[in-house]
C-alpha cells in the first residue's frame, strides 16, 4: 500500500498532520489534520506517529479509507498532565508512548535511542495490532511477546531476537507499568517476575600467544591504540576512543577512565557520536597502572600529533584537541570504525576470528590465567558488582582450578612432573599483594615480548 506523502507543522502551539492530497481535477492541496498535541518537548515523536498512521487510512484525495479515525488515534494525554488524565482504558501501545515521552528528560541521548528503538519499532506496533487497554494487560500476554520475539516468525520474515535483546524489551515494559502503578492506573506490575531467560554467555578470548600476534601485527596501524588498550587493560570501546591526554599523569604513570564516547541512531537519522564525562557506571570510572612501554608509545604519540598540527596547519581538525585517539589530522576514531576494522584486520592476517569486545574478555582471561583473583579482575576491568565478573569468567576460573587438580593428581599417583606446580620451597613467602603483582607483571611481559 502506497502512503501518501506528508508532514508535520506547528501551528498555535500545536502540532498538524499535513498531507500532500490532491482535488479530483488533479490539483494539489494541503490537507491540515490537528493531532490535538501541544509542541512541548516529549510530544514530537507522539505527533510523528499520528501522522504515520493519517498518512496510512486517508486515500490521495484526502478522504478516510474507512471511518476509524476515532478509534486509530485515542486521545494521548500531552506530557505534564497529572495521573488523573490518564485512564485504564487507553491502549497499554500507547501507554508505552507516554511512557517514553518522559523518558527523553531522564536518560542521556544514547539509552534514549534505545529505548525508542525498543518501544517503537517492537513494543508498540505488537500491542497496537493487539489492541489491549492498559488494564487488560495479563502477563501471558507478556509471555507470548517475548516467545514470538525470540523464536520469530520466518514465514513473514520476521527474525529471532537475542534474549538480551528482549529482556531490555521486558525491562522498558516493567518500568512503564512501576509509573502506572504508582499513578494508580493499574493494580499490579504484569511484567512481575516475567523476565525472559536468556542463555548464558560465554565469551571468546585469545589464548596468550594468539594476544601477542594480534598486538604484533597491529604495531604501526591505525588500530594499534585500541589493540593494546584493549587486550592489556580490557577498556570498551568507548573508553578507549575516550582516552584524554589530561587523563595521563606521566610523572606517577597512572591515567583514569573519566570520559567516553559513543554512538547512537535515531529512526530515520543519521548516526552521531555522544561524548560525555562520564564512564558507563560509577566502578568503570577507575585509575589505572600505566607500564613502561605504554608510556613511552603514547609520549611519542603526543609528540607526533604536533607535528601533525604543524604540517597540516588550518587544514588540522582541531574539535578533537586533547583526544589521544586521533587521526593524522585530528579527525577522531569513531567507536563503530574499530569494530568493523579490527574484524577485517583479523581476516587479513588469518587470526581466529573474536569481536573487539572480546579483546575485554581475553585481557580478564590473561590476567585469571597469571593468578591475578577475581575481585582484582572485578576492580581491573571496572565491572560495577563481583557477581557480574564471577558470572563471566567462572568457566575460565573453573577450568584453571581442574587442571591444577588433574597435574596434583597426576603427581600423586606417578610422580613429579618436569613442570610443578607447587611453589619451589627455596623462594621466599609472598604476600598476596606481592602475588598479585607478580601476576600483573606477567602480563606486562605479554606486551614486551610482542611489541
Amino acid at each position: 500500500m502506497i502512503m501518501l506523502a506528508g508532514h508535520l507543522q506547528e501551528k498555535g502551539g500545536k502540532y498538524y498532520a499535513v498531507l500532500n492530497c490532491k482535488h479530483h481535477d488533479d490539483k494539489r492541496y494541503p490537507k491540515w489534520i490537528p493531532t490535538d498535541l501541544p509542541t512541548k518537548k516529549g510530544n514530537k515523536r507522539l505527533a510523528e506517529k499520528k501522522l504515520d498512521e493519517y498518512r496510512g487510512i486517508y486515500n490521495v484525495y484526502g478522504e478516510l479509507i474507512s471511518e476509524v479515525e476515532e478509534s486509530v488515534f485515542p486521545s494521548i494525554p500531552e506530557k505534564g498532565n497529572t495521573a488523573d488524565a490518564l485512564t485504564t482504558d487507553m491502549l497499554f501501545a500507547d501507554y508505552m508512548l507516554y511512557w517514553l515521552s518522559y523518558k527523553e528528560t531522564e536518560v542521556d541521548p544514547v539509552t534514549y535511542a534505545g529505548y525508542c528503538s525498543s518501544v517503537e519499532d517492537h513494543i508498540y506496533p505488537y500491542f497496537k495490532k493487539l489492541g489491549i487497554t492498559l488494564s487488560e494487560l495479563e502477563p501471558k500476554h507478556l509471555r507470548e511477546f517475548y516467545k514470538l520475539e525470540r523464536v520469530g516468525d520466518p514465514q513473514h520474515g520476521k527474525g529471532s531476537k537475542k534474549g538480551t535483546t528482549v529482556v531490555r524489551y521486558h525491562c522498558n515494559i516493567h518500568s512503564a507499568l512501576e509509573v502506572a502503578m504508582e499513578d494508580g492506573l493499574v493494580g499490579r506490575n504484569a511484567a512481575h517476575k516475567q523476565r525472559p531467560k536468556t542463555d548464558k554467555f560465554i565469551g571468546s578470548f585469545y589464548l596468550p600467544e594468539e594476544a601477542m600476534e594480534c598486538i604484533r601485527l597491529a604495531e604501526g596501524t591505525r588500530l594499534e591504540i585500541a589493540v593494546l588498550f584493549g587486550l592489556f587493560y580490557g577498556l570498551r570501546r568507548s573508553e578507549i576512543v575516550g582516552l584524554k591526554w589530561q587523563n595521563f599523569d606521566f610523572e606517577r604513570n597512572l591515567f583514569t577512565i573519566a570520559h567516553t564516547v559513543t554512538t547512537y541512531q535515531r529512526k530515520g537519522q543519521k548516526r552521531v557520536c555522544y561524548a560525555k564525562d562520564k564512564a558507563k557506571n560509577k566502578s568503570s570510572l577507575r585509575t589505572l597502572p600505566l607500564i613502561p612501554l605504554f608510556r613511552t608509545k603514547l609520549l611519542a604519540l603526543q609528540e607526533q600529533q604536533k607535528e601533525h598540527r604543524r604540517l597540516f596547519g588550518n587544514s588540522y581538525n582541531r574539535q578533537y584537541l586533547g583526544y589521544v585517539y586521533v587521526n593524522e589530522i585530528g579527525e577522531l576514531i569513531n567507536p563503530d570504525y574499530i569494530s568493523s576494522s579490527f574484524s577485517k584486520f583479523l581476516e587479513k592476517h588469518n587470526l581466529r576470528h573474536i569481536r573487539f569486545h572480546d579483546t575485554r574478555h581475553s585481557c580478564a582471561s590473561l590476567l585469571l590465567r597469571n593468578g591475578v583473583s577475581m575481585k582484582e579482575i572485578q576492580a581491573w576491568l571496572g565491572h560495577s558488582d563481583y557477581g557480574t565478573t564471577a558470572n563471566l569468567y567462572a568457566h575460565l576460573d573453573m577450568e584453571e582450578s581442574m587442571l591444577t587438580s588433574a597435574q596434583r593428581l597426576s603427581n600423586g599417583l606417578f610422580g613429579a612432573t618436569s613442570e610443578p606446580t607447587d611453589p619451589d620451597p627455596n623462594e621466599p613467602n609472598q604476600s598476596v599483594e606481592e602475588k598479585g603483582a607478580d601476576a600483573k607483571a606477567n602480563v606486562i611481559q605479554l606486551h614486551a615480548v610482542a611489541v
